[in-house]
């Protein structure tokens, strides 16, 4: 298989690529899960998140560490030019990733009703999960193409399949949820309906990453084949994916870990909760209630409140993830970078690919955190419908606001610590992490003043340990000290001057109006604080598409000095 001639992107071109179809995948989701949530109401998204929060711990126990493997390995090949050893991990790693996927199904299905036993008095959380159950083995394939592609610093298939995914999943996961629902009036088997959907999605986006791999191929020549030394032995390959994968699934399966834990811990403490305190939950919330109560078919029961909270921290949960899962790509698009100049040992080009991602990372994380911390409840009054979402979920965004700030910067540093072969400390770091979750959420959410709310407060102390573990990690792995004045420190004095910014503005009064206001002369604050601070370097902006001219124009406009 032949292709055209390969271009190499740097991190900076590749990180724009992701960043900007994670943005716009970002609000293709907003527009699936927004509209959804109002579809099927609170008790409903219950249904969904809970769904969710079982797949997404077997889906990255199946694949997390593969395309982590494929990609540095193929940047390690890429570097040395072992051409043939590039093509045969792709190969080998292929039917790796196929087993692991049918695997994941079967596990799936075999933990899904102890997991609906535990978590869901109802009984009604099965429709969803199995409605999504084949999504694992889809997404497992599709990995394996952009694991491959990253390593080659080509992140235009997965940018273009992540859309193509997305795309697929507000069409058909909204259309069959609204089809369902205007069908059977069960919110329950409209949830289904969207997650059957969401399968379909990932299955459009498979077919696009196999049709292209085909006609496109992988940009390395025959004559760059030729000129290669003799493929490593399969069972070396094997060998190789399994020091590197196993450490980063079980790093990736503690991150989600938090997940689940919620899913688990947090519904059991609530159900005991309201089995001895159902009176004071319902007076906590009763114009939350109330207002479900009058806007559906049928009233809220007893049994039903858990998954009811359950469904408004599933709202304030995916504004929060919108923060880690943008920067979690510039992670992506740092590790084939930072792995080349860790095997080539250029420590200039160590540190420039650790502080470029740091700052990125952290001028992206802190003043969408500081917004939720400030505008929490208006936020929520804003994207969704339900009293509940402002009453409830506004508090527990605020809690979330903070821990995006943590999340979104440590996530990527995951990336970047695997990338230096330093995967187990990674999973170490991010395993404390989720016990330090389990725990608050084992003491406080069964505190009936606190309840649901802490779930948010154990992803902030998760999250703030494991920021502070990687930071120093990398820092003593890589004998790089990036400069925090820079990286760090700069992003956070512009985000707090956003954050003030809408206090002192406080346009409350003018209801979404107001809030859109608000959120627009803070990003304006945020913007020029930056650029006061001179936070913008020439590094940063040169290796983009059309870098040169871009500085031109940011130099002219003295947003670089």
């Amino acid at each position: 298989m032949q292709g055209k001639e390969r271009k190499q992107q740097s991190f900076e071109y590749g990180a724009i690529i992701l960043l900007c179809s994670t943005l716009l995948v970002k609000v293709i989701g907003a527009i699936f899960k927004i509209p959804l949530s109002n579809l099927i109401g609170d008790l409903g998204f219950g249904f969904f998140s809970s769904a969710y929060d079982l797949f997404t711990p077997i889906y990255t126990l199946a694949m997390a560490g593969l395309p982590i493997a494929i990609s540095r390995m193929v940047a390690e090949h890429m570097a040395k030019e072992n051409y043939r050893d590039v093509r045969k991990t792709f190969k080998v790693t292929s039917k790796i990733f196929i087993i692991t996927g049918l695997v994941a199904m079967l596990l799936m299905l075999c933990f899904t009703d102890d997991f609906v036993e535990k978590t869901d008095p109802t009984g009604r959380t099965t429709y969803s999960i199995y409605a999504i159950v084949p999504a694992l083995l889809v997404c497992c394939v599709t990995s394996a193409f952009r694991g491959y592609y990253e390593g080659l610093r080509n992140m235009y298939p997965t940018a273009f399949s992540d859309v193509i995914e997305s795309l697929g999943k507000l069409i058909l996961g909204y259309g069959f949820a609204y089809i369902v629902l205007k069908t059977t009036n069960d919110v329950a088997y409209a949830a289904a309906g969207a997650m059957f959907g969401i399968t379909i999605g990932s299955v459009a986006a498979a077919l696009f990453l196999f049709i292209r791999h085909k006609v496109k191929g992988d940009g390395i020549t025959k004559q760059e084949l030729d000129s290669s030394p003799t493929p490593q032995r399969t069972a070396i390959i094997i060998k190789s994916v399994v020091i590197i994968a196993v450490p980063v699934v079980f790093a990736s399966l503690a991150n989600s870990f938090s997940s689940l834990a919620d899913a688990f811990f947090v519904k059991k403490h609530l159900a005991t909760m309201m089995g001895d305190h159902a009176e004071l939950i319902r007076n906590m919330y009763q114009n939350s209630i109330a207002d479900y109560n009058m806007h559906s078919a049928t009233e809220l029961i007893d049994k039903e409140i858990p998954t009811f909270l359950y469904g408004i921290r599933g709202k304030a949960f995916t504004l929060y993830n919108l923060v880690p899962a943008i920067t979690s790509v510039l992670g992506v698009s740092a590790l084939p970078v930072l792995a080349t100049a860790w095997t080539k040992k250029d420590k200039s080009l160590l540190k420039r690919n650790i502080e470029s991602p740091l700052k990125l990372t952290a001028i992206i994380s802190m003043p969408i955190g500081m917004g939720f911390v400030f505008l929490g409840d208006q936020i929520m009054g804003l994207i969704y419908s339900t009293t509940a979402s402002v009453e409830i979920g506004g508090t527990i965004l605020q809690i979330y606001g903070f821990a995006a700030i943590f999340a979104g910067i440590s996530i990527p540093m995951t990336s970047m610590l695997q990338s230096v072969k330093k995967e187990l400390f990674a999973f170490i770091n991010i395993a404390v992490g989720a016990v330090i979750k389990v725990a608050v959420n084992y003491f406080l959410v069964s505190v009936p003043s606190i309840n649901i709310k802490g779930a948010a407060i154990g992803t902030l102390a998760c999250f703030a340990y494991v920021f502070i573990a990687h930071f120093i990690t990398l820092i003593v792995a890589t004998k790089v000290k990036p400069n925090v004045w820079k990286t760090i420190l700069k992003p956070l004095i512009s985000a707090l001057a956003c954050g003030f910014s809408t206090v002192v503005l406080d346009l409350s009064s003018m209801g979404k109006i107001g809030t859109i206001l608000e959120i627009g002369v803070a990003a304006v604050v945020y913007v020029l604080v930056l650029i006061i601070l001179n936070t913008f370097e020439p590094e940063d902006v040169i290796s983009l598409p059309k870098g040169e001219k871009i500085l031109k124009v940011f130099k002219k406009l003295k947003i670089i000095r």
